[in-house]
């Protein structure tokens, strides 16, 4: 149980001036701890409702992947090794092994920067077998109706493309789905369903923050399902 998620100096530690020093290292384990007890919190309540799901974090301390600065801080949820196994089986091993890592899959994530923390859905470009099932359902009526159904479960989020053009999510409509299928191209774009949130106001909610969280990526687990990639969801056999 996380009782208070961020503190003030959990967002400083992500200022340019100490991005790149390995002596506030530990302070930085001490949010990629809380990231992670978090990220356990969402895999079991999602686990009670039939999705198995695996966590990853971002690197807490300066290395050659992040260009020795630690900008922000995150954890990832995304689908666990059993279905990973399933998709990398259909793939070969060549294109399989892309499954490995979080960012080629669409994931939920729950991140903290220097100005604020943000929660929600991401389909990296990378990931496109999933992206590519969601713009399959929003070429057609029926599975348009079940993507705005979905939507509407989750208030409080935003769909952004490409990291711009924020609106909201639950306020979508069929023919705006039907203009994302005919102009998003999988492999081009990423989508983000996020929740933004101001550093001064997620200090102020102490130790409501992490129930927020949680509760908020639960009322995504209808829109997530229609946007990761099986075998037996749309176009599944040959994305």
């Amino acid at each position: 149980m996380i009782h208070t998620m961020f503190f003030a100096a959990d967002f400083e530690l992500f200022t340019s001036r100490y991005q790149g020093d390995e002596e506030w290292n530990g302070s930085r384990l001490a949010v990629r701890r809380r990231l992670q007890t978090l990220g356990n919190e969402v895999c079991a309540e999602y686990a009670t409702l039939g999705v198995a799901l695996d966590r990853r974090e971002s690197l807490h301390h300066p290395h050659h992947t992040n260009g020795k600065r630690v900008r922000r801080q995150r954890t990832m949820i995304f689908r666990d090794k059993k279905s990973r196994k399933k998709l990398q089986s259909f793939l070969g091993k060549d294109l399989g092994k892309d499954l490995n890592s979080a960012r080629n899959n669409v994931h939920m994530q729950i991140c903290i920067d220097d100005k604020q923390c943000w929660w929600g859905i991401r389909i990296d470009e990378s990931a496109w077998y999933d992206l590519n099932v969601l713009i399959k359902r929003a070429e057609e009526d029926f599975s348009r109706d079940e993507i705005v159904a979905a939507a509407k479960l989750a208030q409080n989020f935003d769909f952004e493309l490409n990291g711009g053009g924020a609106r909201p999510l639950s306020e979508m409509t069929q023919r705006d789905w039907r203009d994302i299928a005919g102009g998003v191209s999988p492999g081009e774009n990423a989508v983000e369903i996020v929740h933004r949130m101001q550093s001064s106001e997620a200090i102020a909610l102490g130790e409501d923050l992490a129930a927020t969280i949680t509760q908020e990526l639960l009322s995504l687990l209808e829109f997530f399902k229609l946007c990761s990639w099986t075998l037996d969801s749309p176009n599944g056999a040959t994305a």
